[in-house]
């Protein structure tokens, strides 16, 4: 479908002649947009079946394609202390490392892995030659004010109120750095408002498993880490538009916002953005596999918290618990408040022997279980202060471990420990 910009029919000629050639235009253009609308009638319809209807366990995630937004020439959105593409490329690759580590059996892949620029339409391209079962765009939004902040998660489809064109309009800007982007694009000009009203009424096939996914997201963000929720939305993506799976993308925050952009640049804030996109892959994967793994609205149900084994002085001691034995343990070393932190530094979907030459030789391991997903941490200490020392040098060894927290034997967000721990 080519996209004819509607303000043209404005200033047309003025003779008969013209005005047939203006009726015959004006009727070619209803047309289209009748057509379009039918498209994404059907593409509801289609989406409307339910997404776990097949036998469970005959899907599986094979593929996940990450998409670090921007890069190159192309910056993205600029702060003042960093631009979109370089924190797209950081948070994208940590997320690929960890769901690499977990899940070895599924290939990750990236549409770029460095700083250059990648055309929208070769990012949706490389999802698709690849057969990819998930596709995982990753920005940061901006505004005009400094005041907008949180995140958000879209999916290709109708934007009916207009709310979010602006946010459309933004990324798809980036194809005025291609060349005959009109040919590549089908005449879609991001500079004219109504190709993107035509353009709105593509609706992804895989939406409803997008929007799960989607509010899998903003689930953690918003949950896990307290960050502030605007929602899960629609709007027309050029970047989403041709993917043949399930396709978000996320904006993690404001760059334009000073807060969130000194978080969006710290390790801490990086890793735990990888880590609840990582949370909610590991929802979305139990839904699609039809395991155990998943609950039924696919958010990633709460922290289950079991230490399994204790390594201490070379001796490893069992504890026995159930894994699906919602009681959590009380840590020895936690004070009154049962906050304790500790260094997470590998995570499996099979259980590791937690012996010293596992964890090159580090006392003080633990685990604990989290939907299926084995999750080993160092170190444990009552104040945040000692684990940051401890950390820098375990991240030597480990240069993808990050600290988490944990109240009662439940994982809480890093922030809101520090914060009690802080004001106790």
């Amino acid at each position: 479908m080519k996209f004819i910009p509607l303000y043209n029919l404005q200033n047309l000629g003025k003779t008969n002649e013209k005005n047939v050639s203006i009726s015959k235009t004006d009727m070619f253009m209803k047309q289209k947009i009748f057509v379009a609308f039918l498209i994404a009638v059907v593409l509801v319809c289609i989406s409307a079946i339910p997404v776990f209807s097949q036998t469970p366990g005959k899907m599986k995630v094979k593929t996940v394609v990450i998409d670090p937004g921007h890069g190159g020439s192309d910056p993205g959105a600029v702060g003042k202390i960093s631009k979109e593409k370089d924190l797209t490329l950081a948070i994208s690759l940590k997320l690929g490392k960890m769901i690499e580590k977990a899940y070895p059996d599924v290939k990750v892949i990236y549409t770029r892995s460095d700083d250059r620029f990648v055309e929208l339409y070769k990012r949706a391209e490389i999802a698709n030659k690849n057969n990819a079962d998930l596709f995982i765009c990753v920005h940061i939004n901006a505004s005009t004010s400094t005041s907008p902040y949180g995140a958000e998660t879209f999916v290709m489809g109708i934007d009916k109120t207009g709310a979010n064109l602006q946010v459309a309009k933004l990324e798809n800007s980036v194809i005025l750095k291609e060349e005959n982007y009109l040919d590549k694009y089908e005449g879609f000009d991001p500079n004219d408002p109504e190709t993107h009203i035509v353009f709105s009424l593509y609706q992804n096939a895989n939406l409803n498993q997008s929007l799960l996914f989607a509010q899998g997201l903003q689930d953690e963000f918003v949950k896990k880490l307290k960050r502030h929720d605007r929602g899960v939305k629609q709007a027309g993506f050029l970047v989403l538009w041709k993917t043949t799976m399930p396709s978000v993308l996320v904006e993690l925050g404001f760059i334009s916002n000073v807060e969130e952009e000194k978080y969006l640049n710290t390790t801490a804030g990086q890793d735990e953005l990888a880590n609840a996109m990582f949370e909610a892959f590991i929802g979305f994967k139990g839904h699609y596999e039809g395991s155990d793994s998943g609950t039924g609205n696919n958010t990633v149900k709460p922290e289950n918290v079991v230490v399994t084994e204790t390594v201490t002085n070379n001796v490893t001691n069992n504890q026995t618990n159930s894994a699906d034995n919602s009681a959590s343990t009380n840590s020895a070393n936690a004070d009154e408040s049962g906050i304790v932190f500790k260094i997470q530094v590998k995570t499996s979907s099979k259980k590791i022997e937690i012996i010293p030459e596992n964890f090159k030789s580090y006392q003080n391991v633990d685990v604990y279980l989290q939907d299926g997903v084995y999750k080993y941490t160092i170190g444990e200490e009552q104040t945040f202060e000692k684990i940051a020392e401890l950390h820098k040098k375990v991240k030597i060894d480990f240069e993808d471990s990050f600290i988490i927290a944990f109240k009662n034997g439940i994982r809480i967000p890093l922030n809101q420990a520090k914060s009690e721990v802080k004001n106790k």
